[in-house]
């Protein structure tokens, strides 16, 4: 029976041993592994930039929006301020205050008294300025302001003279047909629409020597808000 002899099993033994040299196996491992993680870095690296691609696509669209947003608010706002400002004036002349109407009321309270002689009927007006508040923007809302107003005060100072018998006669039923009135009734205020101011003595003039006294009278309007 023949030997057969194998000159090279020392080398393929040694051959074997090295390839399975645990050292150089985890060489291997951990050269697979320090791939894998190169390889998931340069993903990741991909995925950033396609993001931050995305996000200053976003950007430029959103400073374009916002521009146009802003353009839309300014024009709300100026929009709510024009209609306040249309709004004041309708208010105001719809409640002006019409002395056409108080001096025809007037003439027909003196009625009766052929005695009492008007000399001037002054008309004086005082306004109070309330300031307003802006229009602000709440979010996407335009939130409007309180436009400023004015609070309106009326008088009308009747100075005239009652030369009736005896002087001064006439000037209680001069300020009760003032007061009584359907005009002056609905217009005035409740309490002293109509006060005395001043009273003289009988007293004459040169023009005149009939004796008479100079008195005033103030009829008070209620505050209105314009």
């Amino acid at each position: 029976m023949p030997i057969r002899l194998n000159l090279l099993a020392e080398a393929q033994a040694a051959e074997e041993q090295r390839r399975k040299d645990p050292v150089k196996l985890g060489i291997y491992v951990a050269a697979f592994l320090a791939c894998l993680i190169l390889l998931w870095a340069v993903l990741l690296q991909c995925r950033m930039m396609g993001a931050n691609s995305k996000l200053n696509g976003l950007e430029v669209k959103w400073k374009s929006i916002e521009k146009n947003y802003q353009t839309a608010v300014d024009a709300q706002r100026k929009s709510i301020e024009v209609e306040q400002k249309l709004s004041s004036l309708h208010q105001m002349t719809t409640n002006r205050f019409l002395l056409g109407s108080v001096l025809n009321a007037f003439q027909q309270t003196l009625t009766g008294l052929d005695d009492v002689q008007v000399l001037r009927l002054k008309s004086e007006q005082s306004y109070v300025v309330n300031e307003g508040t802006q229009s602000r923007t709440n979010g996407t809302t335009v939130v409007p302001g309180k436009p400023p107003t004015a609070t309106e005060k009326i008088t009308l100072v009747v100075d005239a003279r009652d030369t009736s018998v005896p002087p001064g006669k006439q000037v209680s039923r001069l300020k009760e047909s003032i007061a009584g009135a359907a005009f002056f009734k609905d217009t005035l205020e409740t309490t002293n629409g109509v006060r005395l101011v001043s009273l003289s003595a009988p007293q004459t003039d040169a023009s005149s020597r009939q004796p008479f006294v100079a008195f005033s009278l103030q009829c008070s309007f209620p505050g209105k808000i314009r």
